[in-house]
């Protein structure tokens, strides 16, 4: 499986169906500027079946919430030929959001299974959501993989969430764990080392490998700087060993994933914590889809920052990606077969 090149900055987002309207653009309405923009950037000729919002419910920015919604529906509106849903659901509950998504699937799904055509823009959605999403689209669905666009943000030194409320394998992504092997923790770090540090201190990993974003985006070292103080107290331990991983670029992310899985496949049981980008979350959906034995964890803020709502708006990518990777979600890398691979970006 080979990477198809580095994200892409759009200023117009176009359809893909070259002789109709899209089947369906899916989105997130939470409390961050970025999450419309989007669909703010959406051409003038894009059109689309079917549009899913879904409202992230945040007892501490219900205004930012409904303000994103609203622009969201705004926008979409201009473009969706059928109907656009808002799903309702709780931050903490992703399971919800899928069954609901479920319960409208057979009015939205794609015509035709075999081309579909459904845009994906994860700016919004928490990491939890997008790994669950992702895998109903491609692994219960067998549609492959839907185009994805990303808009990052401003740059701060500051720490996105505080505290822990809880810890979790991720459904869907249990793995199969032995007992006579010891675990390989691999997370993938950014700013929020609470989060990092307090999966490290359950899981009691024999060895563990940090990734952090380098080389950063827009080449910015105060990141890269910041991120690796911000992590200090996890960096220091005596069993954790530093490697670099791209920002956006998921297969970038995949194939570090899969070095390191090879190094100690035979050795280890393979958890992994995704903590870091949300392009770097794609990377590690595609890495567990090609092997399902390894665990994902995940652990819950107990809160949110205002932070956030000081990071402006950054530029929108369209990531690189693979499509026809979930036609079969059981295949393995060595069984993949990209001859007449066409790539939807």
């Amino acid at each position: 499986m080979k990477s198809t090149g580095e994200p892409t900055v759009i200023t117009q987002l176009k359809s893909m169906n070259e002789y109709g309207a899209d089947d369906l653009f899916i989105c997130c309405a939470g409390f961050e500027a970025r999450c419309s923009s989007a669909a703010s950037r959406l051409s003038p000729s894009y059109r689309t079946r079917y549009s899913i919002i879904l409202q992230i419910e945040d007892s501490f920015f219900t205004k930012e919430v409904e303000a994103n919604r609203a622009r969201l529906q705004a926008a979409l509106s201009q473009h969706t030929v059928e109907g656009v849903y808002v799903i309702n659901c709780n931050r903490d509950n992703p399971n919800d959001a899928i069954a609901q998504i479920k319960a409208i699937w057979p009015r939205v799904k794609p015509k035709d299974v075999e081309e579909p055509y459904i845009t994906l823009d994860i700016s919004g959605i928490t990491k939890i959501y997008l790994l669950q999403l992702l895998y109903f689209i491609v692994a219960e669905q067998s549609l492959g993989l839907p185009r994805l666009v990303h808009t990052t943000q401003s740059y701060a030194a500051t720490r996105l969430t505080r505290g822990v409320e809880q810890i979790t394998t991720i459904p869907n992504f249990f793995g199969s764990m032995t007992i006579d092997k010891p675990n390989l923790l691999i997370l993938l770090l950014g700013f929020e080392p609470e989060r990092s540090l307090s999966v490290w201190k359950q899981f009691n990993s024999e060895h563990t490998i940090a990734l952090i974003s380098n080389p950063p985006r827009d080449g910015n070292m105060y990141y890269l700087e910041y991120a690796k103080k911000n992590n200090a107290a996890l960096l220091s331990q005596a069993n954790v060993e530093l490697r670099d991983v791209p920002p956006d670029s998921p297969y970038g992310v995949r194939n570090t994933l899969e070095e390191i899985y090879h190094e100690y496949k035979d050795t280890h049981n393979i958890i992994v914590g995704p903590f870091g980008t949300k392009p770097q979350t794609v990377g590690v959906f595609l890495f567990c889809l090609e092997h399902p034995k390894v665990q994902v964890i995940y652990s819950f803020p107990s809160s949110y920052t205002h932070s956030y709502l000081q990071r402006e708006p950054g530029d929108t990518l369209l990531l690189p990606l693979n499509p026809p990777l979930g036609r079969d979600a059981s295949a393995s890398s060595s069984d993949a077969d990209d001859s007449g691979v066409n790539d939807l970006a």
